[in-house]
C-alpha cells in the first residue's frame, strides 16, 4: 500500500480553485433562484385560492420526490429536444438546482408562516393592516427568524448538491478534482482536497447563520 502524496497534486491547486469558484457562483445563483420561487410558491400555497395552491403543491411535490440528479440530466439532455437548441451546460445546473431547492424552501418558508401565532394576525388586522403589509411587515420578519436553522441546512445541503453538475460536464470543484485524478492516478490524495474545500465552503456558512439566530435570539429579550 502506497503512502499519500499530497506533493504531486500541489501544482493542480489553482485549477481546485478555479473549480470552488464555479461552485460558489454555481450556488449562489440557486440560491437566489430558490429562495425567490420558494417564497412565492409558500404563499401561493398559503393563499386558499385553488388557482394558486395547487400548482404550487403540485410543483413542489415534483420536485421534492425526484433525484435532483435526474432534474440536472433532463434539463441539458431534454429540453433541447423540445427548444431545437442546445443550452449551457452551467446554467442548465443552475437553472436545475435552482427548481429543486425553491420546493424545499417553499415548504420551510409556509412551515414559518403556518407556525405565526394567530394573535399576530389578529393584532395586524384590528389595527387595519391589507394583507400585503400584514405580510410584509409582521408575519414575514418574524418568519424569518423561524426558519432560519432548516434555511441555513437547506443551503449547505445545495452547496454540496453542486457536485451533481458533474454529471453534464459542468467544471465545478468536483469535477475538477475527478479530471485531476484521472490526470495524476492519486484519487485519494484529490478528492481529499476536494473534501476539504466542500468544508472550507460550507463551514462559515454554518457559523454564520448560528451567529445570525443568537443574535436575533438575543433581540428578543
Amino acid at each position: 500500500m502506497g503512502d499519500l502524496q499530497f506533493g504531486q497534486i500541489a501544482s493542480y491547486l489553482p485549477d481546485l480553485v478555479d473549480g470552488a469558484i464555479v461552485t460558489i457562483r454555481l450556488s449562489a445563483i440557486s440560491i437566489v433562484m430558490g429562495a425567490l420561487i420558494g417564497l412565492a410558491l409558500a404563499l401561493a400555497r398559503f393563499s386558499g385560492l385553488r388557482l394558486l395552491s395547487w400548482p404550487a403543491y403540485a410543483y413542489i411535490e415534483f420536485f421534492r420526490t425526484t433525484p435532483p440528479l435526474v432534474q440536472i440530466v433532463w434539463l441539458y439532455y431534454g429540453l433541447p429536444l423540445f427548444i431545437g437548441h442546445d443550452l449551457d451546460a452551467f446554467w442548465s445546473a443552475a437553472v436545475a438546482l435552482g427548481l429543486n431547492i425553491a420546493a424545499f424552501f417553499a415548504e420551510i418558508f409556509r412551515a414559518g408562516i403556518v407556525g405565526i401565532d394567530r394573535t399576530q394576525w389578529q393584532a395586524a388586522r384590528v389595527l387595519g393592516l391589507p394583507m400585503q403589509d400584514t405580510l410584509r411587515f409582521v408575519i414575514l420578519p418574524q418568519a424569518f427568524q423561524n426558519v432560519l436553522p432548516a434555511t441555513g441546512t437547506t443551503v449547505i445541503y445545495l452547496i454540496k448538491g453542486t457536485a451533481l453538475a458533474t454529471a453534464i460536464g459542468t467544471p465545478e470543484l468536483l469535477r475538477v478534482g475527478q479530471l485531476i485524478a484521472l490526470e495524476t492516478f492519486r484519487p485519494v490524495e484529490t478528492l481529499t482536497l476536494v473534501a476539504v474545500a466542500y468544508f472550507v465552503l460550507t463551514y462559515p456558512i454554518a457559523l454564520a447563520f448560528q451567529g445570525l439566530e443568537r443574535r436575533l435570539a438575543k433581540s428578543r429579550v
